[in-house]
């Protein structure tokens, strides 16, 4: 084991994830996403640059049938194959060490996957300063991979019918609409996060079909915190499943 890497617990189902402090941790956005996520025991999945496996790891115990994780990180794909091992998840669970921006379904079998899942990264890269760090900046920021590239792949790799599940950032919440709709996918559930109630929100979570009919449920808000480092009753039950 590397040094500066650790066992991290997820305090969801006793699962338990590597992960390295040079390297990009997994944050509350994944769990959010995960949650948002309606799985069926029966379906194939995807998630688009997995990093250290969270989602795929949570997803299937979540009711996820199999999910493939993809990572273009070389060492944090190693990480999250290991992570995979040690909760027994291999039937369930498989981490592929590639590009997703380059893919099609056919290299994963004969037929295109259920669903989507991915935690993209949303920043502007005509924003702000950029991390020093080549692997933060690609986990990050949208300078290699835009919200463009992200739609393609997902259209690319799931069944006509198939869901797409996203975590992005809400102020760029329309980007990400326009996006979706230019590659073929009708938005069908939306629910944005907010850090406590009265603050704004940061992130949004969104559920689109690939060739759906069009028709939105903007769901009731999400909230984390009911006061400062207190989750909300809601975020609390996440952490009680055994």
């Amino acid at each position: 084991m590397n040094n500066q890497e650790q066992l991290d617990d997820l305090i969801i189902d006793n699962l338990k994830i590597y992960q390295r402090q040079d390297q990009f941790r997994f944050s509350f956005d994944a769990i959010a996403l995960v949650h948002f996520c309606r799985f069926n025991h029966r379906h194939r999945y995807i998630d688009l640059g997995t990093g250290t496996g969270v989602l795929p790891l949570i997803g299937t115990s979540l009711g996820a049938g199999h999910i493939t994780g993809v990572e273009i990180n070389d060492v944090v794909a190693q990480m999250a194959e290991r992570s995979v091992t040690y909760n027994h998840k291999s039937d369930v669970v498989s981490i592929i060490h590639g590009d997703y921006r380059t893919m099609n379904y056919h290299q994963f079998g004969s037929k295109p996957f259920d669903g989507v899942l991915v935690n993209p990264p949303y920043f502007d890269h005509r924003k702000g300063e950029m991390p020093d760090d080549n692997n933060l900046c690609l986990a990050l920021h949208d300078r290699c991979t835009t919200i463009e590239d992200v739609c393609n792949s997902a259209s690319r790799l799931i069944k006509n019918k198939g869901h797409l599940w996203m975590v992005y950032s809400a102020p760029r919440l329309l980007e990400l609409v326009n996006a979706l709709t230019v590659t073929g996918f009708a938005v069908k559930r939306l629910r944005m996060v907010h850090g406590m109630l009265y603050k704004p929100a940061k992130i949004v979570l969104l559920e689109a079909i690939k060739g759906g009919a069009q028709g939105l449920t903007v769901e009731p808000p999400l909230i984390v915190y009911s006061q400062s480092n207190v989750y909300t009753e809601e975020v609390s039950r996440w952490y009680e499943r055994k």
